[in-house]
């Protein structure tokens, strides 16, 4: 007798046992669940020693969700990474994330032919994008200037080959006072930024040295503290956080303590119905058993 109680229990018990055991496993499985943009835009990205995160991507290696349209980099040969803007290719030689500022040079090195031929051309920063620090100081270069009308210009003459006093090229600084003066005897002017101050160095050395600019984007630091990765959504052309469970705004929020603990429950700890039919199963069976 107690072999045929004990066959119907088992019966009833390993049904019963697997839907426990397959609840268990895919309640779990749907908690720890990790959104795939996250897992995407959380790996780290380098290009040579610098690390490259939103808004940058680099292009045709990088996901452009991880980033923001219009801040793709290039990545050559993985050394420094570099940017093209309407007057040339520029050097990104570091990037500061905390203030959304970096530090550019021009890819192709200034020399004083260069100066000299009129080859240099105001820098064109996409205004959507980039803006250049208001402190920061500039280099006005003035091209085919008349020294013989103005004698007092002749200290700023950078002495170019077959040039005279008629056609001379002359290099002042943002703070200058004889600027404006300047602009009076001259055709044309180019304007160069300058992360450094004159006196450090000759023209040529501080034109190389590059420049800083700021980039507008939105800001990226309230999601990274909560945990989140920072990246864009076409389907909307907004803003993304990237978090663990979906996307979000601005930063990743706490899940609902009533939600997590229904979640956790069905999986792990509060008892859900199929392990109450699982222990009324075995009491019902252990009183026909001992009977």
């Amino acid at each position: 007798m107690n072999q045929i109680h004990f066959f119907n229990l088992t019966s009833t018990f390993f049904p019963v046992l697997y839907l426990v055991f397959f609840t268990f496993f895919f309640q779990a499985r749907k908690v720890t669940a990790v959104d795939e943009n996250f897992r995407i835009c959380r790996v780290p990205r380098y290009c040579g020693k610098i690390n490259i995160k939103f808004p940058f991507f680099i292009q045709g290696r990088d996901e452009p969700r991880c980033g923001y349209p219009g801040f793709e980099i290039q990545c050559r040969n993985n050394s420094l990474p570099s940017f093209s803007f309407g007057d040339g290719d520029y050097i990104i030689n570091d990037i500061y994330y905390h203030n959304q500022s970096c530090h550019l040079s021009r890819a192709v090195s200034f020399d004083k032919y260069a100066i000299c031929s009129h080859s240099i051309r105001n820098i064109s920063l996409p205004s959507d994008r980039f803006l250049l620090p208001s402190l920061q100081n500039k280099t006005f270069l003035f091209f085919n200037c008349n020294l013989s009308s103005s004698r007092e210009l002749s200290r700023y003459n950078i002495h170019c080959a077959a040039k005279n006093e008629s056609n001379a090229t002359l290099a002042l600084f943002s703070n200058d006072p004889m600027l404006n003066f300047a602009s009076e005897y001259c055709d044309t002017r180019v304007v160069v930024p300058v992360a450094f101050t004159s006196g450090e160095g000759s023209l040529e050395g501080m034109l190389n040295r590059g420049f800083m600019v700021e980039w507008i984007t939105s800001n990226c630091s309230i999601c990274e503290a909560s945990g989140g990765k920072c990246g864009f959504d076409n389907a909307t052309s907004h803003f993304k956080c990237f978090c663990r469970d979906r996307p979000h705004a601005w930063l990743c929020r706490p899940k609902n303590k009533n939600e997590l603990r229904f979640k956790l429950g069905l999986g792990l700890g509060k008892p859900t119905p199929y392990l109450s039919i699982f222990s009324e199963v075995l009491i019902k069976g252990n009183r026909n058993i001992y009977r």
